[in-house]
C-alpha cells in the first residue's frame, strides 16, 4: 500500500509542478507496483488474469504513453486533470 501512496503522491506532483514530469521514475514506480499486485494475487487468480495485469500495468508504464499525458499537449490535460483531483481526494480522505 505504500508503494501505491507513493506512485499517487508522485503522478499527482509530476502534474502540478512544471517541469518535473520524469518518465523513468513513473515506469518504475508502476512497474513495482504490477510486481507486488502479482505477488499479492499470484494463489487467487489465474495465469489468465495475471496477464491481463501485466497488460494494463504495461500500458500505463510504458514511457511513450507517460510521455503523451504528462506532455504539453492539451489533448490530455483534462483527463490527467480528473485523474490527479481524484488522487488529491483519495490522499486527503486517508484512502491512499
Amino acid at each position: 500500500l505504500e508503494k501505491v501512496h507513493t506512485l499517487a503522491m508522485t503522478a499527482v506532483s509530476f502534474y502540478q509542478i512544471d517541469f518535473t514530469f520524469d518518465r523513468r521514475v513513473m515506469s518504475g514506480i508502476l512497474n513495482e507496483c504490477r510486481e507486488l499486485l502479482h505477488q499479492a494475487i499470484r494463489r487467487h487468480l489465474t495465469a489468465k488474469s495475471h496477464s491481463r495485469v501485466s497488460h494494463v500495468f504495461n500500458h500505463f508504464a510504458d514511457c511513450d504513453f507517460l510521455a503523451a499525458l504528462y506532455g504539453p499537449s492539451e489533448v490530455y490535460r483534462a483527463h490527467l486533470q480528473k485523474i490527479c483531483n481524484g488522487l488529491n481526494k483519495m490522499l486527503d480522505d486517508g484512502n491512499l
